[in-house]
């Protein structure tokens, strides 16, 4: 009798943490500052968050947003941010702060360090003016020798975080020789970038193949992309090399562009994309057509302007690098269904998601909203899209100049086309092996935004 007494009071005893538990069930409203601005991160994520099923049940509402919203996120999520007016947002043009983008390597033989690689200078920057080209070797970051235990913090100075002229001590690499040069200083300077960087013509026993270098889907470039292709048409190439190595995504409306100029098969009703979100989201599909409308840009809004400059493809071969990223990854993934992609070189970086901002002064949040299909529902990329043929853009010295015959890459996609006997004089460089340490472009596409979507998307909370 005493037991099942001691029982009852236990359970008596017990009954007011039960219905306390219940109450701290019920929906929480703040009412302090930071509480609301939290509970309106809560709500946006549960809403349009990818993985809304994985946010915790029950989060802090007393830590900072940052700390908030960080705790709501996958463990999948690589790419989602928050940020306020007086924060940064994600670092993306860090990355080219003085107009060049670079690697280092490890030469054999060269014991004095890493060595730094261009392998791209912008037109008009601060690196072509101090005689920068791709190719352009360096071994020293304001004179001093970079190494594995000083890497990060050289590549943190050259990205642009701490201020000054940067210099750099050239060195000149010839017949498998590294020769020391003069030091050269470098303020910032960007330049302008031109989307259409590169728009070439190959001919050999009566094939005409083009080569297109596209660096940024910027919609401001719409039109010299439609220039481009109108001259490739008047060219009557038959086949097209799209270099998209360090093309670090942009616009979907200049991506959809593209692939319409591309691919005849590609008609405004057909599927360009299909979006698919959490459950409450579902399965969005945009045809071409719906793309096209959400262009900022008039050039090419109307899909008769590209059928006017549109090319008649069987194929098309695509380059890619570690740094081919976002849109660019979307283009080559969404021309699938409608014409035979070719892709060599690297894996791309493997942002196969889409994103729109959501705002509540001064703070702003942009998570991770879709994974991206294309027509066919071919998708899950998060690991990259890897070429048929792999070939490693930094695999040797001299690199060769983009676009020629000289370059890896480049000459992989014309032997495929022309078999040995390629297009242009006999290449006369002496290749030597070397390891690739560090590619600033890749680490770029890390850091470069996912795919957004546009504002005729559904209206955040």
């Amino acid at each position: 009798m005493k037991r099942l007494v001691f029982y009852l009071i236990a359970c008596y005893l017990l009954l007011p943490g039960l219905s306390a538990c219940n109450k701290n069930d019920a929906p929480f409203t703040p009412t302090d500052s930071i509480g609301k601005v939290n509970k309106w991160v809560l709500d946006s994520m549960k809403r349009y968050y990818y993985w809304t099923d994985e946010i915790p049940p029950h989060p802090d509402y007393r830590l900072s947003p940052p700390e908030f919203f960080r705790s709501l996120l996958s463990g999948s999520d690589r790419f989602s941010w928050i940020s306020d007016e007086r924060t940064a947002l994600p670092p993306t043009s860090t990355y080219f702060r003085y107009g060049f983008h670079y690697a280092f390597i490890s030469i054999p033989g060269f014991t004095d360090g890493l060595v730094g690689v261009c392998t791209f200078v912008n037109k008009g920057s601060a690196a072509e003016a101090a005689g920068l080209q791709r190719g352009s070797c360096f071994i020293k970051v304001d004179g001093g020798a970079v190494t594995l235990e000083n890497m990060a913090a050289v590549n943190l100075r050259m990205n642009g975080h701490a201020a000054g002229p940067l210099r750099i001590t050239r060195a000149e690499w010839a017949n498998g020789v590294l020769t020391p040069g003069a030091e050269r200083s470098l303020n910032d300077g960007f330049g302008t970038e031109d989307a259409v960087m590169f728009n070439r013509i190959f001919t050999q026993n009566g094939k005409v193949t083009g080569y297109l270098y596209y660096s940024t889907f910027n919609e401001a470039y719409d039109s010299r992309l439609l220039t481009a292709f109108a001259k490739l048409r008047r060219a009557r190439v038959t086949e097209l090399i799209l270099d998209l190595r360090y093309n670090a995504g942009g616009s979907v409306a200049s991506s959809a562009k593209l692939a319409a100029l591309i691919a005849a098969d590609l008609n405004p009703g057909d599927n360009y994309a299909i979006y698919a979100g959490n459950r409450n989201m579902g399965k969005a599909p945009r045809t071409l057509q719906a793309v096209l409308n959400t262009s900022g840009s008039p050039a090419g809004k109307d899909y008769n302007q590209l059928k006017d400059a549109q090319l008649s493809l069987q194929r098309i071969f695509v380059l890619t690098t570690r740094g081919t990223v976002s849109a660019a990854e979307l283009v080559i993934n969404n021309l699938k269904p409608y014409v035979q992609v070719i892709q060599i070189g690297e894996a791309t970086m493997g942002k196969d998601e889409a994103a729109f901002m959501m705002q509540q002064r001064p703070w702003q949040i942009q998570p991770t909203v879709y994974k991206l299909f294309n027509a066919g529902n071919e998708g899950n990329y998060s690991k990259g899209l890897v070429p048929q043929h792999q070939v490693q853009a930094l695999a040797s010295l001299p690199l060769g100049a983009l676009g020629t015959a000289e370059e890896p890459l480049t000459a992989a996609a014309l032997r495929i086309i022309y078999g040995q006997d390629l297009p242009g004089p006999p290449v006369q460089l002496r290749r030597a092996p070397v390891e690739l340490i560090y590619d600033a472009a890749a680490d770029q596409a890390r850091h470069a935004l996912p795919v957004i979507i546009h504002s005729s998307e559904p209206e955040p909370l």
